[in-house]
Order: structure tokens, then C-alpha cells, then sequence
């Protein structure tokens, strides 16, 4: 049996090659050319945390003692912001560590370095991972908790979630609809990683972080809250 070559009408080719043109043209057009921190405003958490809230004082100098397990230079690179700060509950004298993480281009997942491969490449083992709901101000946020151990005495529990352009996010899943949702808008997504730890051996470390971030969110103005929670103005 002889098969001949197949063989396509000009017409054909012709629908086919204005496919492919629209195509690109529509991807083209698609494709974000703004910054939604532009729009927003590119936040100074300098300016917006305070040094004192609720039951939390800052204490000066102490930010040495917040752990950065992602090396100094892979920060500058990733992330256009970095701040950390120590809190000391005043009734009870627990020291609570603040790091926050900011990105105004965060449009590729690999941007946002976690605590979960961050701690580990710098030491740290992760004994406990929990995804949960954190009641807050503005409603459930989706929050990790971690407990974590480097070496056998240093005991780092934390909390952590994660704003992509106006929503808190949990999994790349999640992030990568936030960025879909704001590119049909024209918009490059910005990005908040935000973490509290405190090095204890307590049993529930963890009522305490729920406490200073609830503290925390009460205390910012609506407008300030929405460049750690999301919900801002748009």
C-alpha cells in the first residue's frame, strides 16, 4: 500500500497560520506590564509596624538574636525588603521574634523561600508541620506552624503565612491562582512572607504567637494591615 503525502488547501493553511498569530497576540496582550505594588504602594515596614502594641514592647538591638536561615545575599536578591525585630511580652517577659520578607515582583514560585526549605538548609530539622486556619481580625488565615530543632538544645517553634498580591495563600497551588488572577489585570503580584518564632521548650508555644499576631493586627490602621494580610484598597 502507497500512502501519499498529506497535503493541506491554502485556505486551510492560511486559518491555521491566523491561529497561531491571534495566539501570540492574545499572549502578548495578557501579559502583565505593571506592578501591583505600584498601584498599591510598596509598603515601609519600618514605618508600619510599632515598636510598642497590646502587651509587646520592642526591644532594641535584639535583632540579632532573629534567625535569617536564608544566607544574606540570596536575600538581597530575592526579596526587595527585609525587616526582624524582637518583642518581649510584658506580663509574662517571653521574647517573640517578628521576620518579614518582602517581594515586589514575585510572579515565579521559586521566589518564595518557606521556612520548610529554608530552616532545613540551614540546620534546622523539622520535627512538626501543621497547616491551620489562625483566627484573626480579618478572619481565618492560612498559616503554617512549624516546630523546629537545630542541633539538641535550640527549640525554634514558629508561625508563618504567606500574602501574594491581596490574599493569604497557602501552596503554590493557591499562589499561582493569585497570580493568574491580578495577570488578567495587568498586574505583576507582589509578595509577604511573614513569620514569628520563639526559642522555647515550652509544650504550647503556640497560643502566644496567635496572641502577638492578633495584637499586631489590631493595633496597624485597616490600610497598613492589608500589606501583611492582604485586603487593601483596589
Amino acid at each position: 500500500m502507497i500512502f501519499k503525502p498529506l497535503t493541506l488547501k491554502p485556505a486551510v493553511l492560511l486559518v491555521s497560520l491566523a491561529i497561531m498569530l491571534g495566539s501570540v497576540a492574545v499572549a502578548q496582550h495578557l501579559k502583565p506590564s505593571k506592578y501591583w505594588a505600584d498601584h498599591t504602594g510598596e509598603p515601609d515596614y519600618e514605618k508600619l509596624i510599632p515598636h510598642r502594641f497590646g502587651e509587646w514592647e520592642e526591644v532594641p538591638y535584639a535583632n540579632r538574636g532573629v534567625v535569617n536561615p536564608v544566607q544574606e545575599e540570596n536575600l538581597r536578591r530575592i526579596y526587595s525588603q527585609t525587616f526582624a525585630r524582637t518583642f518581649v511580652h510584658k506580663p509574662t517577659g517571653r521574647g517573640m521574634m517578628l521576620s518579614i520578607a518582602y517581594g515586589r515582583d514575585q510572579t515565579n514560585d521559586t521566589q518564595l523561600h518557606t521556612p520548610d526549605q529554608c530552616y532545613p538548609s540551614q540546620g534546622f530539622r523539622v520535627e512538626k508541620r501543621e497547616d491551620i486556619d489562625l483566627a484573626s481580625p480579618v478572619g481565618p488565615l492560612k498559616a503554617v506552624r512549624l516546630v523546629t530543632m537545630l542541633g539538641t538544645e535550640r527549640k525554634e517553634p514558629l508561625t508563618y503565612f504567606i500574602r501574594v498580591g491581596d490574599a493569604v495563600t497557602r501552596g503554590s497551588k493557591e499562589r499561582n491562582l493569585e497570580r493568574i488572577k491580578l495577570a488578567l489585570r495587568g498586574y505583576l503580584v507582589d509578595g509577604t512572607l511573614f513569620r514569628v518564632s520563639e526559642v522555647t521548650r515550652r509544650e504550647d508555644p503556640f497560643p502566644l504567637q496567635d496572641q502577638f499576631i492578633n495584637d499586631l493586627l489590631k493595633a496597624m490602621p485597616a490600610n497598613d494591615r492589608g500589606y501583611i494580610v492582604g485586603q487593601r484598597e483596589s
